[in-house]
């Protein structure tokens, strides 16, 4: 052997041996200066241009960060827990990214909108609440139909589709009134569970292919919620027809027959017709006053009253019924004469089984004698 060929060798058992006597030096597949994984918070949040703040991809709100995302994750966890799972809050690897990427339609896609819109419209048409997506067995429906699909949270919902589909039919009926000449307008004050006043205002047309439409305008708030004079609902009014630039198309309002709207209407200068609807209950109101029916309803509204109190006397006029059909007792609404009616017409098709529950009960209001029968 060559002496360059000894020293070749020399060299070599020199670098093996400090290997072994230095095994730190080995070659380590899982070096420490690996990139950081990246936390679960990103899934949902969007950074801004600066990087120094990011944005949440369900309600749109801006959060500030430097580095960490401990602000953004108690967001999530506020607002959005659907999208964390119980205690869980580790970063996920970017094989699991890659997968939840690959299996789920991503947010802004034209799929996710498509599905977003559709679930918002359901809510809409079928007055739903927000809520509905956090509904297990709703959840579980959509997994089946759609595994790729991603439910939205129900603040995402109110904040960000709500608004934006809002816009876009908005937009429409306005182009669509700008070939009508003339419109109608319905409108009424009513007020809230909560006891919070409102204006409804609906539009009323003709297209160009001659069929009638109606949409709603507005339902809000008077411009002075603490006042329903005929001023105030006047200026109400008219806030919402300059808004879609209906004031000068208006040739009739409809109202109920308040004289705080007929005076509004004379405020506007438009012509005002009273709703049939609402007239033809003042009539009958008036009539059902009369001295031989006052006494003969206020007795039938005790006895649906009393039927109504008690499920043990409801079972028992049931089982008292001889026809496959049993019928319960309906009671009268004063706002509503056709109530008066229904009440009377339920209580002549099941008197018999009335008055035999009514004489074997203790506390139980006298049944219908034959002459009030006859009235």
């Amino acid at each position: 052997m060559s002496f360059g060929g000894v020293k070749q060798g020399w060299e070599m058992e020199k670098r093996m041996d400090k290997h072994v006597k230095n095994p730190s030096t080995t070659v380590d597949n899982t070096t420490p200066n690996r990139k950081k994984e990246l936390s679960l918070v990103w899934d949902h949040f969007k950074k801004t241009k600066d990087a120094q703040a990011a944005i949440c991809n369900r309600c749109g709100k801006l959060y500030k960060t430097s580095g960490n995302t401990s602000n953004l994750l108690d967001h999530l966890k506020r607002a959005h827990p659907e999208y964390l799972e119980a205690g869980k809050v580790a970063s996920t690897t970017c094989l699991d990214r890659f997968l939840k990427t690959d299996l789920t339609y991503q947010n802004g896609s034209a799929k996710k909108t498509e599905l977003d819109k559709a679930v918002m419209r359901m809510i809409a048409v079928d007055v739903q609440p927000f809520s509905i997506v956090e509904d297990r067995g709703f959840c579980d429906l959509v997994r089946k139909l759609d595994p790729r699909y991603k439910l939205p949270s129900k603040t995402h919902l109110r904040n960000v589709v709500l608004p934006r589909d809002y816009e876009c039919l908005k937009l429409k009926l306005k182009e669509d009134l700008n070939y009508v000449d003339n419109v109608s307008i319905t409108t009424d004050c009513w007020t809230s569970r909560a006891n919070e006043g409102y204006l409804t205002i609906t539009c009323h047309f003709i297209n160009e292919r001659y069929e009638l439409k109606s949409a709603v305008l507005s339902t809000q708030k008077l411009v002075d919620a603490t006042n329903h004079c005929a001023s105030n609902i006047a200026d109400s009014l008219s806030a919402v027809l300059n808004e879609w630039n209906l004031l000068n198309k208006v040739v009739t309002i409809v109202t109920d027959n308040d004289a705080s709207m007929k005076k509004a209407c004379e405020i506007m200068r438009i012509k005002h017709l009273p709703c049939v609807s609402h007239t033809i209950n003042l009539l009958v109101q008036d009539l059902l006053k009369t001295d031989s029916i006052v006494p003969l309803l206020a007795k039938c509204k005790r006895i649906v009253a009393f039927f109504k109190s008690s499920s043990i006397a409801t079972e028992k006029l049931k089982n008292a019924q001889t026809s496959e059909s049993r019928y319960g007792l309906l009671q009268e609404v004063p706002t509503r004469w056709n109530s008066a009616y229904f009440m009377i017409q339920r209580i002549i098709l099941v008197n018999d089984s009335i008055s035999a529950v009514l004489l074997n009960s203790t506390k139980a209001p006298s049944p219908l004698s034959a002459d009030e029968m006859i009235i």
